[in-house]
């Protein structure tokens, strides 16, 4: 198997792992929060915000890394250090000890998600729809492991569940250094310039991803409250309604890739921010579970093409500082998905659900002069092509 292909094959697995992992624990911490250590809503506010603020501010420093040091090794420590998160959920007897596992969450996520998507990134030049790819390993974890997490819960208890979840960490980090192990001595690199022209280039990519974060946080947030709170569905019968979008954002992001590799990025944004837009839209007159579930899919397929569109053009343009662009954009949907979830929870307390459904749809709609007007102006070719050159495609950066 070549080098490249049994790296990609490793950061897909680990991407499926650390995937499945970070949406369960997303999931289950407010409940835990609350239910193990009786924290108040404003702790379990702080404590969810702390990993995200943790993670924002470590990405800089994550992309630098990713572009100086070797990529499975930084990818490997990300995991490890998301596994002791877990862990420390699981062994957490007090507030502080909550707290200090978050922190290593943020720190952790940051690091892996980084170099997982900058050494998918590499084969860009040889398979354009690597990201697309790297998207369905990491959607293939998030609704795969609700299903067992589910029956396992009433039983393992949410210790338990947190320690299956830092042995998962724990296999994705020995699945990384296991392909390491396969990679030449690293060669030398090419002398860094003391610009970043790259990641200046990138700025006109970063308000639609901006806007992209906002959309899928708020409207996943919309439909959670709604749910819970106005249909008063259980937690399996809320996870059975997000399952078939969580499916097909497993399966269509290769599939949908052939429709921009032969439409182009800029009519392949355009299409998708339509679709979104009109599925937002429809969420406000669909009461029934069934059709929100069948909504929730067509948005989930819109993501599969705007998501790795991001990606890929990211790790296009701020090459050879690959890592550092992808933080740059990541930071800038993690912005994003904060003020979307803050949005949808002021829009929803309104006591309104077709209202915030609608505001959310115009957002998503403004991507569509956003997202095409943001490629032209960075230049990148608009049909990628597995000729087209990609991210670190010199031998230096397969070394990284």
């Amino acid at each position: 198997m070549p080098i490249r292909t049994a790296r990609a094959k490793a950061a897909g697995t680990a991407a499926t792992l650390l995937g499945g992992s970070a949406e369960l624990i997303d999931f289950l911490i407010p409940l835990w929060a609350g239910a193990a250590l009786a924290m108040p809503p404003t702790a379990v506010g702080a404590l969810v915000a702390l990993e995200l603020v943790v993670s924002v501010l470590a990405r800089p420093a994550a992309g630098w890394l990713v572009d100086t040091r070797t990529r499975t090794s930084v990818a490997a420590a990300g995991a490890l250090l998301y596994g002791m998160s877990c862990l420390g959920y699981a062994l957490a007897a007090a507030q502080p000890h909550a707290f200090a596992a978050a922190i290593l969450g943020g720190a952790g996520g940051a690091l892996f998600w980084i170099a997982v998507r900058a050494i998918a990134a590499e084969d860009l030049g040889q398979d354009s729809g690597a990201l697309a790819g790297l998207l369905s390993s990491e959607a293939l974890g998030s609704w795969f492991f609700w299903i067992p997490a589910m029956f396992l819960l009433p039983l393992a208890g949410f210790s338990g569940i947190f320690a299956a979840l830092a042995a998962a960490c724990t296999a994705a980090a020995f699945l990384l250094l296991r392909a390491q192990r396969s990679l030449p001595p690293r060669q030398a690199r090419p002398a860094e310039t003391a610009a970043a022209p790259g990641q200046r280039r990138l700025t006109p990519l970063l308000l639609p991803a901006l806007v992209t974060g906002a959309a899928e946080a708020g409207v996943g947030l919309l439909l959670l409250l709604h749910l819970q709170t106005s249909l008063q569905l259980a937690v399996y019968q809320i996870a059975l309604v997000y399952l078939p979008g969580g499916i097909a954002l497993t399966v269509l992001p290769r599939i949908l890739h052939r429709f921009v590799e032969r439409h182009g990025r800029q009519r392949g944004y355009a299409v998708a921010s339509v679709a979104s837009a009109l599925t937002a839209a429809g969420l406000a007159f669909t009461p029934s579970p069934l059709a929100i579930a069948a909504l929730w899919t067509l948005t989930s397929a819109s993501w599969a093409i705007l998501l790795p569109i991001q990606r890929a053009v990211a790790a296009e343009v701020s090459a050879p500082r690959t890592g550092r662009g992808l933080g740059l954009l990541s930071n800038a949907e993690l912005l994003g998905a904060a003020a979307g979830s803050l949005l949808a929870g002021l829009l929803y307390d309104g006591g309104s659900w077709a209202l915030p459904c609608l505001v959310f749809a115009g957002i998503i709609l403004s991507g569509t002069v956003l997202g095409p007007l943001a490629l032209r102006r960075l230049g990148v070719r608009d049909r990628p092509a597995p000729e087209a050159a990609g991210a670190d495609g010199g031998a230096a950066g397969s070394q990284l």
